[in-house]
């Protein structure tokens, strides 16, 4: 039976973190029973937890107030739940304290405890401890707030994958080394290795490897819901079995370590008191700044991470930026009463979606079972063993270093791989941030490398197989051909930075050092596809403008967008045109530039070859039949610059002739207008429209003063029933003007294509 169908209505898609009194949670009672089973075993793993980061941050000089820092934890675990099971935007959310925080404020309680004078009390350094919980704990919430709000959930995207998954996987050594803490009271470091190998250490934390082992292969073999808690089970009960047939008491086996306790009978709530505030020296606050910073960055990370990845499992969209303000907000009230940083748990969110439940009882129920424990529970959890709780921590790290150190192997490239170990391998030696760091700086020279490798231009042509949309006389086709290669064209794309302008730079010197084609006389960059333009392109830009000079090449650049052109005169570029620098608006008008001067320098006038419609039909009439008469059939018109001959949309009526002059064909979308074809004298336009009967499916227009001829529909009937051969004569014409636009336009699409 599935809860989903019943919950499809709840408030998923509402974009608030709405207080907890607007949810109605619906009475669904066949469901109850799966909620609160899947509510009671999240909460038991949530107690369970807490109490190991607890016993990892309070151990050495503060394992006698372990006790108090269970209860600030659960209260920041009750807190958490309870609000996020209420606001978010996925009604089966079950947030916990997180490891990862944790493990980092586990080291920063190490180095407060070094920090403080020898003198200092246990208390005091207590206090410190809690004071930077605290203050981590609300920066945090803070920050997701302000990023919920700015709707920035989608940041996550711009963090490099192997930079996340080397934290992870220092996380994982941390929280190893913390387990080895919290079995034996001395961290897992090269100085310790003597120690933990003594024969009365090895045997607090042999079992405790040996138990997160087995959990762990368990779950690699079997990934089922019901393995940790029977695995919890069978570990406790175990553990008192060996106590029992040992004949071992209670008393001896909490003075020997092997028991968490002894803890108060009423509850672990203990909050400090105002005047606590008094013994904190704030300059030792202060210098664990870069390590909260740390924990702030990290818990963004992973809290996105499990958002997403809970998106994955439930197969329902999650609104990251809701999830942002809904546990930020958990976070400033857990702060508040000195709980760790908190988060979404991706496992026990997913608990309940696997047993069939989707329900806001779920998250509830577990806050519940973390407020018993808080309020009555402290003395049942004086009877939890440290082994099994240093498993715990052992089980977490060795997932993290599995999933990042082994799995990453098969999976990423080879240097993302060695970015992962380089992190680890810094965090073990230096520690946390300065793995970040080195990470980070890593991460941008890698990609500095590659992009630096991919390059900026997308296609590149020569004059010779790339031409304007200006018709040609077979006389100017054949010079453009033979002389095309002295147009170097290249269109470029994406970001151009210092890197891949360089190498933009090193590609026209090499075509204008090769010696088998012709010399560069023209260098077209067109910026269409660009999205901007830093610093030092905008210097290697400079350097192109010079050399292309100092070869005497012109530089063109074609669509420069308002953005482009801005960065470039805020570069120092100088975007003045002169004899070896000219901008055009789009690639057509700067390729037909290109075109007449290279015609003119042949000594060719583009366009000035005038031909009538009577020299075109020749080819098609037969030998004795005179095609002159045509001429009565059609009615001559001159037309300054800038005439209409038909818009876009108008209804079919006439083809036209062009006998002198230039016309252009123009397709009109909103306020962007494409030159599709520039025609001179011979040039045939509307034919389509007249032959298929479907409206002009772009506009003509002069381009200077013209004379051309006009064919109605009604006239080229006439000539049809008139004068069937000369008719016959004009379709054929037409066919083959047809076939030379197919041709050509098969042509550009094999330019394109190579």
């Amino acid at each position: 039976m599935s809860y989903r169908s019943a919950t499809q209505s709840e408030s998923a898609s509402n974009d608030r973190a709405a207080l907890p009194g607007s949810f109605r949670i619906p009475f669904h009672p066949q469901q109850y029973l799966t909620s609160l089973t899947a509510g009671f075993i999240s909460g038991l793993l949530t107690v369970i937890m807490a109490t190991a980061f607890a016993a990892l941050i309070f151990s050495g000089p503060l394992a006698g107030y372990v006790s108090r820092g269970i209860g600030f934890i659960l209260f920041g675990a009750f807190i958490i739940g309870a609000w996020s099971a209420l606001t978010s935007s996925y009604a089966g959310t079950v947030a916990r304290p997180h490891e990862i925080p944790a493990a980092i404020i586990a080291l920063v309680a190490s180095l407060v405890v070094t920090s403080l004078p020898p003198s200092a009390s246990g208390e005091r350094a207590f206090i410190h401890v809690i004071a930077i919980i605290i203050i981590t704990s609300l920066s945090t919430g803070i920050l997701f707030l302000a990023l919920g709000y700015l709707k920035a959930g989608s940041l996550i995207r711009f963090i490099p994958y192997p930079v996340i998954g080397g934290f992870l996987a220092g996380t994982g050594l941390l929280l190893i080394k913390g387990a080895f803490g919290v079995m034996t009271g001395k961290p897992l470091t090269m100085e310790n290795l003597f120690f933990l190998l003594q024969s009365d250490i090895l045997i607090k934390w042999l079992p405790g490897l040996l138990l997160a082992v087995i959990l762990f292969l368990i779950l690699r073999w079997r990934n089922h819901y019901l393995v940790m808690p029977a695995w919890l089970l069978i570990s406790m009960g175990l553990f008192y079995a060996i106590l029992f047939a040992t004949d071992t008491p209670m008393n001896m086996a909490r003075d020997h370590g092997w028991l968490v306790g002894p803890f108060q009978k009423v509850g672990l709530a203990q909050p400090l008191s105002f005047s606590s505030l008094t013994q904190i020296d704030w300059a030792v606050i202060f210098s664990q700044t870069n390590r909260i910073v740390t924990i702030l960055i990290i818990s963004c990370i992973s809290l996105l991470l499990n958002a997403s990845g809970l998106e994955l499992v439930v197969k329902e969209e999650i609104d990251l930026n809701r999830e942002l303000r809904s546990i930020g907000f958990a976070n400033l009230l857990a702060g508040f009463g000195g709980g760790t940083v908190g988060i979404h748990s991706l496992s026990l969110s997913a608990l309940g979606y696997t047993m069939g439940a989707k329900s806001r009882i779920i998250g509830l129920f577990s806050a519940a079972i973390c407020g018993s424990v808080l309020l009555f529970g402290g003395q049942a959890l004086s009877y939890f063993p440290r082994p099994i709780m240093g498993s715990v921590l052992l089980f977490l790290g060795l997932s993290f270093l599995h999933q990042w150190l082994y799995e990453s192997w098969s999976r990423l490239p080879r240097i993302d791989c060695i970015l992962i170990f380089l992190i680890l391998l810094v965090i073990g030696i230096f520690g946390f941030l300065e793995g970040v760091a080195a990470g980070l700086f890593v991460a941008v020279v890698i990609f500095v490398i590659r992009y630096s490798h991919v390059s900026v231009i997308k296609h590149t042509f020569s004059g010779a197989n790339y031409h304007s949309t200006v018709d040609r006389t077979s006389t100017e086709s054949h010079l453009l051909a033979e002389k095309g290669e002295s147009l170097y064209i290249l269109k470029l794309q994406g970001f151009i930075f210092f890197g891949t302008a360089h190498n933009l730079l090193e590609d026209i010197r090499s075509r204008a050092a090769n010696k088998v084609m012709k010399p560069l006389s023209y260098i077209l960059l067109d910026f269409r596809f660009v999205t901007g333009v830093d610093s030092s392109a905008a210097n290697s830009f400079t350097k192109m403008r010079q050399y292309g000079s100092d070869q005497g090449s012109v530089l063109i650049f074609t669509h420069l967008s308002p953005v482009v052109m801005s960065q470039f005169l805020n570069r120092g570029f100088n975007i003045k045109e002169d004899e070896y620098f000219r901008i055009f608006a789009d690639i057509d008008r700067g390729v037909e530039w290109c075109e007449n001067r290279i015609l003119h320098n042949e000594h060719v006038d583009p366009g000035g070859e005038r031909q009538t419609l009577e020299d075109h039909l020749k080819a098609f009439l037969p030998p004795s039949t005179d095609g002159t008469s045509i001429m009565s059939y059609m009615e001559r018109r001159e037309a300054p610059e800038g005439y209409y001959l038909m818009r876009q949309g108008d209804p079919p009526h006439s083809l036209y002739f062009l006998e002198t002059g230039q016309i252009t064909v123009k397709l009109e979308h909103r306020d962007e207008t494409v030159r599709l074809r520039t025609m001179g004298p011979g040039s045939v336009v509307g034919e389509l429209g007249l032959y298929l009967g479907v409206p002009s499916t772009a506009s003509v227009v002069t381009e200077k003063p013209s004379v051309f001829y006009r064919l109605s529909a009604e006239a080229l009937q006439r000539l049809e029933e008139n004068e069937p051969a000369i008719a016959s004569a004009f379709h054929r014409f037409i066919v083959h003007c047809l076939g030379e636009r197919l041709a050509n336009t098969n042509e550009s699409l094999r330019v394109l294509m190579d």
